[in-house]
């Protein structure tokens, strides 16, 4: 929620003094014109916790010490919007306050002055790590997909998806963030399958089960799109579990060497079912693998029966 001027400080006041927050947190983006004696206020009215985002530059010591001792004594959290540049040249003052109720997350700038082209979002979330691992602070890194550090400024649910990928899969991947949000998508809902789509892919949060396809090459032995879905539907509730489809044994066991479960078509007609990177039943019928699948599951101990309530 921008915050902008004195007026929408009042009316959150206002709102503030009567009513717990909704959510578990509301984050409050801050102009700079607003300093803490302004927000001193709203901070001691509020019933929920509030999240202060607010940016930093290099030479902003006595506001960065200023608003931290604000939100220490009320209970609640700042974000600082943080260049690379500027956490390395505020090293000393992060170091001084340590990171009690601080969080982080990068400040994102143009590629050069006068460029419409955003920077490099992925290296600056990089950039900005290391120079808070140096400076000491080991405090939480919010990655922010915003119209700011999208690549191309594109609309579509996909394309949400993929930019999200982009930035916070590959540094989630590396180890590096704490928090994520979808600034890009308004529905709540869809900007929370966004990110537990991201989180599944980088393996940072298993929540469905995951599947892996090798796309159709001459060599595959029965229609993969079909072969997939229909698998899907019948084992797609097993929270944690990855299966492999894989339409041939060419190139299907390298690519499907991470999985818990693998069906390869081993011979026209035929499947071949791997546990891990193990190959333990050849050559079936193929109107019957799909269930000799679900009894290597249970085997296993892999196996739930789906929800009835969510069938």
């Amino acid at each position: 929620m921008p915050i902008t001027t004195a007026g929408d400080l009042a009316a959150l006041c206002e709102i503030a003094a009567t009513t717990p927050l909704p959510v578990s947190f509301l984050a409050l983006e801050l102009a700079p014109s607003l300093t803490p004696d302004f927000l001193e206020p709203l901070l001691a009215l509020s019933r929920g916790r509030l999240v202060l985002v607010r940016r930093f530059a290099a030479g902003d010591e006595a506001p960065l010490r200023a608003f931290a001792d604000l939100v220490r004594r009320h209970g609640h959290f700042l974000a600082a919007e943080l260049t690379p540049a500027a956490a390395t040249a505020l090293a000393p003052t992060l170091r001084a306050l340590g990171d009690e109720r601080l969080l982080f997350t990068l400040s994102p700038e143009r590629s050069a002055p006068g460029s419409s082209s955003p920077a490099h979002s992925v290296g600056a979330h990089r950039a900005l790590t290391e120079a808070l691992r140096s400076a000491g602070s080991q405090a939480p890194l919010w990655i922010r997909n915003t119209a700011a550090t999208a690549v191309r400024d594109e609309t579509g649910f996909l394309s949400k998806l993929l930019e999200a990928s982009f930035l916070t899969g590959s540094l989630l991947c590396d180890g590096v963030g704490d928090l994520v949000s979808i600034e890009t998508e308004a529905d709540v809902t869809r900007a929370t399958t966004l990110v537990y789509n991201v989180l599944q892919g980088a393996g940072a949060r298993i929540s469905k089960t995951e599947f892996v396809a090798c796309p159709s090459c001459g060599r595959t032995l029965f229609d993969l799109q079909t072969t997939t879905q229909r698998i899907r539907a019948q084992t797609g509730h097993l929270k944690g579990v990855k299966l492999a489809i894989m339409g041939c044994i060419v190139n299907g066991p390298g690519e499907m060497a991470d999985a818990d479960f693998g069906y390869v078509g081993g011979a026209p007609g035929k499947i071949n079912l791997y546990v891990g990177k193990n190959c333990v039943q050849y050559n079936i019928p193929q109107a019957e693998a799909d269930a000799h699948l679900i009894a290597l599951i249970k085997a296993h101990g892999k196996w739930l029966d789906p929800d009835p309530a969510s069938a």
